[in-house]
């Protein structure tokens, strides 16, 4: 089936003005994905990067979500219908209410453009408004993500100094958080 068309019919969760967050599903195990989790680009600010991916990691990546209990979205440019990446709320904690935030755009074209704080605010208030959760955390070195979570008023919470290895140095981890008290949707 044709990733592009799979993509048009299925059904929008959340939305924004430029884009759709759908459920990641099978059919999105394409060549296209593939090639993000094998692109040193993308995963340069991304721990899984010392081994290749391959379409079975991948499909079983895709089949375990719903035995974990993570949100993971597909996300879609509504004006081409286009997969350009995922979000996900990992590691929910329902007795904490509280949920990590992860992202990934894969699709380069698409960076510079806005579309995380899009997304990151979108996501962010279907959790705290739908799912009831009182706290949202994110860490990341990625220095574009970091600024869209402070743009959003996330607060800096602490750093993992050396934490992950990017382009052959060690860099910090910020690490964020955002409670549900705090949130302004209007940011």
């Amino acid at each position: 089936m044709d990733t592009k068309a799979a993509n048009v019919l299925q059904p929008a969760f959340l939305t924004t003005d430029r884009l759709t967050l759908r459920a990641l599903e099978p059919a999105d195990a394409s060549p296209r994905y593939l090639a993000w989790l094998n692109d040193p680009d993308v995963l340069r600010f991304r721990g899984p990067k010392a081994f290749p991916s391959n379409y079975e990691s991948l499909k079983a990546f895709i089949a375990s979500i719903p035995g974990r209990g993570d949100l993971v979205l597909a996300i879609i440019q509504r004006d081409t219908g286009e997969h350009i990446g995922n979000v996900a709320l990992n590691t929910i904690l329902w007795v904490h209410r509280s949920a990590e935030l992860s992202i990934m755009i894969g699709e380069k074209n698409c960076w510079g453009k806005g579309y995380g704080r899009e997304i990151i605010r979108a996501v962010t208030k279907h959790a705290f408004g739908s799912m009831g959760l009182n706290r949202i955390w994110a860490e990341s070195p990625n220095p574009g993500f970091n600024a869209a979570v402070k743009a959003l008023g996330w607060k800096h919470e602490g750093t993992k100094r050396q934490a992950l290895l990017v382009d052959g140095a060690f860099v910090d981890i910020a690490c964020w958080g955002l409670l549900a008290a705090e949130f302004n949707p209007n940011l």
